[in-house]
């Protein structure tokens, strides 16, 4: 059945029309014709239908053959004698015979749009859809949406850039790599994509960026890669940047191994200086010369410290190296452009002399003997003098090797330069056990191995000065100021003062012959030094002022050593015992003799002469504790 107010088809027996929601009539199955005229009744059906539609006398009706002629169609028996309205009568039978189709069957075609708009809406939205699917899940659509300047992927915006540099648009291609490379920094491909981007900035007249990439690339990602230091080097080299190429050579072979670099760096620099005498040990003293294969100039400096060639300085004549090590750095200097350092180093250690040889063997005698030293001549020196031909320089080596001096002790001290010098006479041997030390010196002062010789001639010699040892009106460190006050009567002056000897209180007496020193104790003020002029006074074992320099050495031990350098003199010199004597040469007419030993309490006591023109003037005594 059709819905006479939207023509929509509907399923026999249908109330509500589906698609405009109008109620409809049952429709009334027709009888056949045949039927009809068996019970007398008219073909079709006479009256109104049920609903709103008009009588069918209202519709204009076309000519149609008897009854007889035709038969109706199974549809026409469905629909009874049903018609669509129309306009116009012509068309009626028009739109009838669309509806019969080829076999005569009514056919009408009825169009849902909610349908339709709803298939399309769907297929819209399906190709939206699709078409965001593609742009953002496919490389083609992200390099789509890169070409458009919509956010894209840095994969698309790296290859958008490379289309921008193979089209020529350099400064765009620039931006979108840089845009790129801050999207995504830590590629797999990170590597090439630098190198499109160092290709960009170059393309862009931007040499120093296009450095900055390739440094970052032999930096932090492909620190062996001999191409990206060929890169920078060549772009250092289109800039003139002679000395800072060289260098940057130095560190892509250091890096790559690569020996081309190694090469392109020799003939970039000047060749570095040489030296005219091997490096390593060397016996004597050396004249080094410095050559410059280019005959540049040369710039050196000794030891690691500074800077070539700005702290250095220029090479003009040979270097003279005495004993020691020696490191001499240099470059030869061509314009800008500075050859590689020369580091050499010597280490020269001077020929030393033999020990002398003493005439007597150690041991004891019965009365003194003479005793001569000698020197004996080392295997080099013997080597030297035996070549039948020698240049001025080994001739100037021979002769300080042979200049030979001999410093010698009879008290047992270690010989220095201010010994005394043995001059090839015979010496006696002091009285009672003496040990004698004699080292050689060269003339390049290389000093010999100590030769030592313990002697004893068993003759009796006086004594050292020790604590039995006093003068005859106090004793220091036991007499107190009451005792001496009493002996020598109220001084001119006392005064506190300090003083280091003793570290305390101490007090200073002054009298018209001299002065005397009191510290504080827990007995009082004790005596611990004393200085007099005074002729009357009698020191240790009898001595007094004006006596000569001999009348006193001659009253304690004197060992008979002979005047140092300086002028002074050793006396003796015991250090097992702790008692020394020595005679200082203070100027042209004063000396002093100083006698000391040491105290059980380890206080120092010294007795001292002081001497003018060879006689005692003045005699002191002091006692140190600290």
């Amino acid at each position: 059945m059709v819905c006479e107010h939207c023509g929509n088809v509907l399923k026999d027996g249908a109330v509500v029309c589906t698609q405009c929601g109008a109620q409809v009539a049952s429709p009334r199955r027709a009888d056949s014709g045949l039927a009809s005229r068996r019970q007398g009744r008219p073909d079709r059906p006479q009256g109104p239908r049920t609903g709103s539609v008009m009588p069918e006398e209202s519709y204009p009706q076309a000519e149609l053959p008897p009854a007889r002629h035709r038969s109706p169609s199974r549809s026409e028996s469905d629909r009874g004698a049903y018609r669509v309205p129309s306009q116009a009568p012509g068309k009626v039978r028009s739109l009838d015979r669309k509806r019969r189709g080829k076999k005569g069957a009514v056919h009408r075609v009825m169009i849902n749009w909610a349908l339709l708009w709803t298939v399309v809406l769907v297929l819209i939205i399906l190709a939206v859809g699709g078409t965001a699917v593609f742009l953002r899940f496919t490389a083609q659509g992200q390099l789509i949406l890169a070409r458009m300047g919509r956010e894209a992927n840095a994969t698309a915006m790296w290859t958008y850039g490379q289309e921008l540099l193979d089209q020529g648009y350099v400064d765009r291609s620039v931006s979108v790599f840089e845009q790129a490379y801050e999207m995504e920094p830590e590629r797999e491909d990170i590597y090439t994509r630098l190198l499109q981007l160092a290709d960009a900035y170059e393309a862009a007249g931007r040499p120093g960026d296009a450095e900055r990439v390739y440094t970052k690339l032999y930096t932090d990602i492909a620190p062996e890669d001999a191409f990206v230091y060929r890169q920078v080097a060549r772009l250092m080299e289109s800039q003139g940047r002679q000395m800072e190429l060289a260098a940057f050579l130095k560190l892509a072979f250091e890096k790559t191994g690569d020996t081309s670099f190694r090469r392109q760096r020799e003939e970039l620099l000047p060749s570095s200086p040489t030296a005219s005498k091997e490096a390593g040990p060397i016996k004597y003293e050396q004249d080094v010369e410095l050559l410059s294969a280019e005959d540049y100039e040369i710039y050196y400096i000794f030891g690691d410290d500074g800077i070539l060639p700005e702290d250095g300085e220029l090479y003009t004549a040979p270097i003279h190296l005495d004993e020691g090590t020696h490191i001499i750095r240099a470059v030869a200097v061509s314009s800008n452009l500075i050859s590689d350092e020369m580091r050499i180093q010597y280490s020269i250690t001077l020929p030393r002399p033999s020990a002398p040889y003493a005439s007597l063997a150690p041991g004891p005698y019965e009365r003194r003997q003479r005793l001569w030293l000698k020197y004996l001549e080392t295997e080099d020196e013997k080597l030297l003098e035996q070549q039948r031909t020698r240049t001025d320089h080994e001739n100037a080596i021979l002769a300080k090797l042979k200049d030979i001096t001999i410093y010698y002790t009879v008290d047992s001290q270690t010989p220095t330069s201010n010994s005394p010098i043995y001059t090839g006479e015979p010496f006696l041997l002091p009285l009672g056990p003496s040990t004698v030390k004699a080292v050689a010196v060269n003339g390049y002062g290389k000093v010999s191995n100590v030769m030592e010789r313990t002697y004893n001639v068993k003759k009796p010699f006086k004594l050292y000065f020790s604590e039995a040892d006093n003068f005859a009106d106090f004793t220091i460190a036991e007499t107190s100021r009451e005792a001496f006050e009493k002996r020598f009567g109220a001084p001119m002056e006392a005064a506190p003062i300090q003083d280091n000897a003793v570290g305390s209180d101490a007090v200073k007496l002054t009298y018209s012959w001299g002065e005397a020193r009191f510290y504080m104790t827990d007995k009082g003020y004790m005596l611990y030094a004393v200085e007099t002029s005074s002729p009357s006074a009698v020191g240790p074992r009898k001595t007094k002022i004006g006596m000569s320099e001999t009348d006193v050495t001659e009253l304690f031990r004197d060992m008979g050593q002979e005047h140092n350098q300086d002028g002074s003199r050793s006396i003796y010199y015991d250090a097992q015992n702790r008692k020394y004597a020595m005679m200082y040469h203070l100027d042209a007419f004063n000396d002093r003799i100083d006698y000391i030993y040491y105290r059980a309490d380890n206080g120092v006591v010294t007795l001292s002469y002081y001497l003018n023109n060879s006689r005692v003037v003045k005699m002191a005594i002091r006692c140190d504790f600290n």
